[in-house]
């Protein structure tokens, strides 16, 4: 971009779109996200950066390199829905973006925004995510469901499902990268902050879509993202999944799919501590250990 992030004096009924950021200690990709963002955003974009406590430095330095960013301090660590809803109070744009910090755009927004203004059926959208070997990856899914949760990868769409059409329905989009329009964000309340992290983007969607929207995934478009998911992280996972299940399921489908949950947490343990002890330890006990923590986390929420 020109410089053009700078133009502050435009008027707010002016602003086009508002990109929220959420930062805690992201100092190793976060020069790279802004300068993304200054390359491929339009003159006039808003970037709102929440930090949540950071300790790197990594917001002191986006304020020295990139004074067109503006800063929302929290003094504590809020997490992704907290951080985001945070920043969102901020935004005067017709559509927010919600962005990961570690993620880098790789070619213009407007032509994305051009695509979601010309169709209001649609509520939110996301578009092909690139890891860093420029690799497709699973951005999209479908919905939780009691099978669905038996096995958690049916949840998670595969790019190679998609082939060339323009724009394909689904369920739900990641939040990594996630364009809606700020009128619907602010009818829905942004972000349950009942979640500290993941499924946060799956309830989102869940809401949208009852509120009479469709979610969108356009292949034609790419970010990149080098964030991943972590064997010790399992645990959250699950964790924000039970919740979900409380918030959007009912009767004996809830119940089912809670002892599902349980249940899993537990095969996987075992399954992954025998693995463990005949192939590699290395690899397969943490994903045991995680897996018990899992079903350990899931009682404590459930007692």
């Amino acid at each position: 971009m020109s410089d053009g992030l700078s133009g502050s004096a435009q008027p707010a009924n002016a602003v086009r779109l508002s990109i929220l950021l959420v930062n805690y200690n992201g100092r190793q990709y976060l020069e790279s996200c802004l300068e993304s963002i200054q390359r491929f955003a339009s003159v006039g974009t808003q970037v709102i950066l929440e930090d949540n406590a950071s300790t790197d430095g990594s917001v002191e330095a986006a304020e020295a390199n990139h004074p067109w960013v503006e800063v929302v301090r929290s003094d504590r660590n809020l997490g992704f829905s907290k951080g985001n809803n945070l920043a969102g109070k901020s935004a005067r744009g017709k559509f927010v973006l919600l962005l990961n910090t570690d993620a880098q755009l790789l070619e213009p927004l407007e032509p994305i925004l051009d695509w979601l203004e010309k169709h209001s059926e649609t509520g939110a959208l996301t578009i092909n995510m690139l890891d860093g070997n420029k690799v497709p990856r699973a951005c999209t899914g479908r919905f939780p469901s009691p099978l669905r949760l038996a096995f958690l990868r049916t949840m998670l769409i595969s790019p190679a499902t998609f082939g060339a059409q323009e724009m394909y329905d689904v369920d739900w989009v990641q939040g990594s990268f996630l364009l809606m329009r700020a009128d619907l964000w602010r009818a829905l309340n942004g972000l349950d902050e009942s979640y500290f992290m993941y499924a946060e983007d799956v309830d989102l969607c869940k809401r949208i879509h009852d509120a009479g929207f469709g979610c969108a995934f356009l292949p034609k478009y790419s970010y990149l993202h080098w964030g991943g998911f972590s064997t010790d992280r399992f645990p959250d996972q699950v964790r924000s999944l039970a919740n979900y299940v409380d918030l959007h399921m009912k009767g004996l489908r809830r119940l089912l799919s809670h002892a599902i949950l349980l249940a899993g947490c537990l095969l996987r343990a075992a399954l992954f501590r025998l693995i463990a002890a005949l192939r590699s330890r290395e690899i397969y006990g943490p994903k045991a250990a995680a897996s018990w923590q899992g079903f350990v986390a899931l009682m404590k929420r459930n007692a």
